[in-house]
């Protein structure tokens, strides 16, 4: 078989899809007239969509609303304002212990805000030496992340706050899922 021979057979499933242009469809029929072997595909071809036809169920109109009806809410469906708050006062103490700890390598006498440059350094090296992670694996997306990493050090606060936002939804989710398991003991 060559590979015009298989365009012919290409065209076959397209025109039982009723896909096949004017064109295609001439120069099918022109094929078709001289080949015996695609002549017997077609026919099996039209044999078959006859069968699936034939098997063909059909869906209630209403399916689609009863089957999502029934499915359980989402975990971020079901969270309160209380979860949430948990989450926000787990962030705000995560910061001021980190804030603390590397407060006492800062300088005396810088104040409360003498660890913040420290603490900024500590994420951008972090962003940095991710950004190059990704270089490797994914060069294009590595080289993006890392320019725009580089633009300003709010991009690094703002990567900051998405990865502690991260890591914060999968303890959460962590959690309710341990707590599901032990209800249902």
């Amino acid at each position: 078989m060559n590979q015009e021979h298989d365009t012919y057979r290409l065209w076959l499933g397209a025109e039982l899809d009723g896909e096949l242009g004017p064109a295609e469809r001439r120069a099918l029929d022109g094929h078709l007239a001289g080949c015996e072997a695609c002549r017997g595909e077609r026919r099996a071809l039209a044999a078959l969509g006859r069968l699936l036809a034939a098997g063909r169920v059909a869906v209630e109109a209403d399916f689609r609303e009863r089957v999502m009806a029934d499915l359980p809410p989402a975990a971020w469906e079901a969270r309160t304002r209380r979860s949430w708050l948990a989450a926000a006062v787990l962030v705000a103490i995560l910061a001021g212990g980190a804030a603390l700890l590397l407060g006492t390598a800062a300088e005396p006498g810088l104040g409360v805000l003498g660890p913040l440059p420290v603490l900024l350094d500590l994420l951008a090296s972090s962003a940095l030496a991710g950004a190059g992670l990704l270089a490797a694996s994914w060069r294009g997306l590595g080289m993006a992340l890392q320019e725009a990493l580089q633009a300003s050090p709010w991009s690094f606060v703002v990567l900051g706050v998405l990865v502690v936002a991260v890591d914060l939804l999968l303890v959460l989710l962590l959690r309710r899922a341990a707590a599901r398991a032990s209800r249902s003991r």
